[in-house]
C-alpha cells in the first residue's frame, strides 16, 4: 500500500496540544493529580484497527497526547478486526493488557453485555457532554471517536465519472468487474440502506433489501474480503465495489489517477468506531484523560482532515472541502442514515447468514 502521502501530511505530532488542554475539564478528578504514583511507569497501551487507520491515529491522536504529557507513552497495538479485539479482551479479563480499546459498535456493545468495558462519565470525561445521542447510548459502555462511510470504490480509469447510486453495483456492462465483500459489518450496514431505497423499513423486514443485493449478484466478479477491494482495484482487477470511505479517501489522495471513493446521491450510512475503557484501576486516570484528549474539538477536527473519518464532537466545524469528502454533497450528506445499533447488533449475525445463504449462495 502507497501511504507517502500520508506520511507527508503527517511527519510529526500536531502541535495544537498542550498540557492544559489535555486536563482542561479533568480539574475535577482530584486522583488525577497523582496520576504519576498512581499509575507507575505511565504507559497506556491502545488496541485499534490496522493499516491507515494506525497511521493516522498515532500521528493525530497519540503523538500529540503524549507530546502534552511528558513521561507518558502509549502503545498502539494493531487488530486485523474487532473481533479479534473482543477475543483479546475474553482472554485477557482477569489481567487486563488493553486500556483503551478501539471498536467497531456492535462490538462495544457484546463487550458490554460480557462486562469487558466500563463506564464512562462526564464528571471524569467532560467531552462526552459534546457526543450526540448516536454516540453515546445505553447499549455500550464506550464512547464514538469517528464514524466512516460506506462508499463505492472505484477505477478512475474504467469510470471515468463518478458512479452516483447503489444501484449502479447492478451494471450489466461492468459484469465480472464488480467486488461485494459483505459478508461482514459491510453487508449488515448496506442491507438496511438497500431497503430504504426500496421503500422498506429494516426494523421490520430485510426482505427489500436482500432483494436489490440479489439484483446485484449475476455482476459480481468476488465476494471475499480478501484480497481487499482497494488492492483489487489498484491492480485493476476491480471497477466497481463496496468499501470504507476513509480509507478509500485516504488512497485516493496517493493515488489521483487511479482510485476513487465516492458517497452515492442516495446517502451512506455510518459505520461508528468507538473507544472503549478496559483499563485496570491503577491505570484508569490515564485512560480517562487520553479518552478526554481523542474527544476533543482540536484532535476531532484534525482527524477528520487527515484521516477523512467523520468527527463526532458537535464543537467541530469541517471545511466544505472535507466534509464532502467524508459525507459527499450537502444534499447527499442530508440523507446519511443512523441506525439503531442495539437492533442491529442483535441481527447481526443472522443478517450475515442469510446473505451468505440467499444472496452470494443463492
Amino acid at each position: 500500500m502507497d501511504t507517502r502521502g500520508l506520511t507527508r501530511l503527517m511527519p510529526t505530532a500536531p502541535h495544537f496540544t498542550t498540557r492544559r488542554k489535555v486536563l482542561g475539564g479533568l480539574a475535577t478528578l482530584p486522583a488525577w493529580r497523582h496520576a504519576r504514583a498512581a499509575d507507575g511507569d505511565l504507559e497506556l497501551s491502545v488496541a485499534g484497527f490496522h493499516g491507515p487507520f494506525q497511521k493516522a491515529f498515532q500521528a493525530i491522536v497519540i503523538n500529540s497526547f503524549e507530546r502534552a504529557m511528558p513521561g507518558v507513552r502509549v502503545t498502539y497495538r494493531p487488530i486485523i478486526n474487532s473481533a479479534q479485539l473482543l477475543a483479546a479482551l475474553r482472554l485477557e479479563r482477569e489481567a487486563p493488557q488493553i486500556d483503551v480499546a478501539i471498536a467497531d459498535v456492535s462490538v462495544a456493545i457484546l463487550a458490554k453485555q460480557e462486562g469487558l468495558t466500563s463506564i464512562l462519565r462526564e464528571e471524569e470525561i467532560p467531552s462526552l457532554r459534546d457526543i450526540p445521542d448516536w454516540g453515546r447510548f445505553d447499549a455500550m459502555n464506550g464512547v464514538a471517536f469517528s464514524r466512516d462511510n460506506l462508499s463505492l470504490i472505484y477505477d478512475s480509469r474504467v469510470l471515468t465519472r463518478p458512479p452516483e447510486s447503489w444501484r449502479e453495483l447492478g451494471r450489466p456492462d461492468l459484469t465480472d468487474q464488480i467486488a461485494m465483500p459483505v459478508e461482514d459489518t459491510r453487508g449488515v450496514v448496506l442491507l438496511p440502506l438497500l431497503t430504504r431505497m426500496a421503500g422498506g423499513d429494516y426494523r421490520q423486514s430485510i426482505e427489500p433489501g436482500l432483494a436489490l443485493m440479489r439484483q446485484f449478484s449475476p455482476y459480481v466478479a468476488t465476494w471475499n474480503a480478501q484480497p481487499d477491494i482497494y488492492t483489487l482495484t489498484l491492480a485493476q482487477t476491480i471497477a466497481l465495489g463496496v468499501g470504507w470511505n476513509g480509507r478509500g479517501q485516504m488512497l485516493a489522495r496517493d493515488n489521483p489517477d487511479t482510485l476513487r471513493a465516492v458517497v452515492p446521491s442516495e446517502g451512506s450510512v455510518a459505520q461508528i468506531n468507538t473507544l472503549n475503557l478496559t483499563a485496570p484501576p491503577q491505570r484508569t486516570r490515564l485512560a480517562q484523560a487520553f479518552i478526554e484528549h481523542a474527544l476533543s474539538p482540536d484532535v476531532q477536527t484534525a482527524f477528520a482532515n487527515v484521516a477523512f473519518y467523520g468527527p463526532v464532537n458537535r464543537q467541530v466545524v469541517l471545511s466544505d472541502e472535507t466534509s464532502e469528502a467524508i459525507f459527499g454533497r450537502p444534499e447527499t450528506a442530508r440523507r446519511e442514515m443512523h441506525l439503531d445499533w442495539g437492533f442491529v447488533s442483535q441481527h447481526y449475525n443472522s443478517w450475515i447468514r442469510r446473505i451468505q445463504r440467499e444472496v452470494i449462495s443463492g
